[in-house]
């Protein structure tokens, strides 16, 4: 990536977090542990760190909210060849990239070279929004949330390519976080990734059911306060309706914009000039179909490829076959985003 769009983006991250504290963890030794929040954190003592595997940490926003983070580095012997920010789904937590005693794409990855950085959305896992906050909104993943561990991520980068890593929420938060200049990320790797717009959709019949399950959905969610993902055994972390019925609301207005409008995130696509790799599956009947995901990833003005596997929406994440076309698009966006 041109040293100008990383110089524009970590000015822009500045200076929203002026007159805030951020503060990461760095330390040793193998094995889980939880570090302390230090004060004055940056990148010369997040460089130094040692590796270690499963590292646990907090990072703090520009906004005062708490990320929890897992690190997991390469095994002893296997070259660093990059660092990876793990972005979770709907529903979800960093957990579905793996756990210690689960190993998952965290692990095939770190045997591959890459660092990865998987941490919680606010309101999702062991991640809070600021005490002053009510729920978490849509925007707050993108202007806050995935900017403060991508410059986590940077600092421990070695000078080795980042590479942000989405899955559904996450994919689609990391390009809308890159071409707003919240993120000056060297590739995106963009895993089921879309949004419900009738631009990405070319099948009638599939748009009459998105739109009808978005508007469902946002009765359920309004009546409810959110969607209890976990009560009706749809994931491992309930929606809060405001964030949630805001992404719905893309269907329904036929928009994908910032809650304030200052930010165009459907026309900011066209500002991601680093390498996209878009992975598909293709039994995603309706989330993610491949057709809208490519569509999607197309939207952007830098190079892009399309991987594709023989599974669902989440197995691209939690099955081996998924992982098989994640290894790869990540093999390709690190060759794509090396000068």
């Amino acid at each position: 990536m041109a040293r100008d769009d990383r110089r524009a983006a970590a000015e822009r991250t500045a200076g929203e977090r002026a007159g805030g504290e951020r503060a990461g963890a760095a330390g040793g030794g193998r094995g889980a542990r939880r570090a302390r929040p230090k004060k004055g954190w940056g990148a010369r003592d997040a460089a130094l760190a040692p590796r270690a595997s499963f590292e646990e940490l907090e990072i703090h926003t520009s906004d005062g909210a708490s990320l929890r983070a897992l690190v997991d580095d390469p095994p002893d012997g296997v070259p660093l060849r990059g660092t990876l920010v793990l972005a979770h789904a709907m529903f979800a937590r960093k957990s579905s990239f793996g756990r210690r005693d689960r190993p998952g794409l965290s692990s095939a990855l770190g045997a591959r070279g890459f660092r990865t950085v998987a941490f919680d959305f606010r309101g999702h896992g062991d991640s809070a929004p600021p005490r002053s906050e009510g729920a978490p909104g849509y925007d707050d993943f993108v202007r806050h949330d995935l900017p403060a561990v991508v410059e986590y991520a940077r600092a421990r980068s070695e000078g080795l390519p980042v590479v942000a890593v989405g899955h559904s929420l996450g994919g689609h938060v990391a390009l809308a976080a890159q071409g707003t200049g919240r993120v000056a990320v060297d590739a995106v790797v963009a895993v089921a990734a879309n949004l419900w717009l009738p631009e990405l959709e070319r099948s009638r019949l599939r748009w009459a059911a998105k739109l009808a399950i978005a508007r469902a959905a946002s009765v359920v969610s309004a009546r409810a306060g959110g969607i209890p993902a976990r009560r009706l055994r749809i994931g491992s972390d309930d929606a809060a309706d405001r964030w949630f019925r805001a992404l719905l609301g893309v269907a329904t207005r036929g928009a994908w914009k910032s809650a304030d409008a200052r930010d165009d995130y459907f026309a900011a696509l066209g500002e991601v000039r680093v390498p996209v790799a878009a992975v598909l599956g293709d039994r995603d009947r309706i989330n993610c179909h491949p057709a809208a995901g490519e569509a999607f990833a197309r939207r952007c003005s830098g190079p892009v490829e399309v991987f594709r596997a023989p599974v669902g929406h989440m197995g691209l994440v939690t099955s081996q076959r998924g992982h098989g076309a994640v290894l790869a698009a990540v093999a390709w966006a690190i060759a794509q985003a090396r000068p």
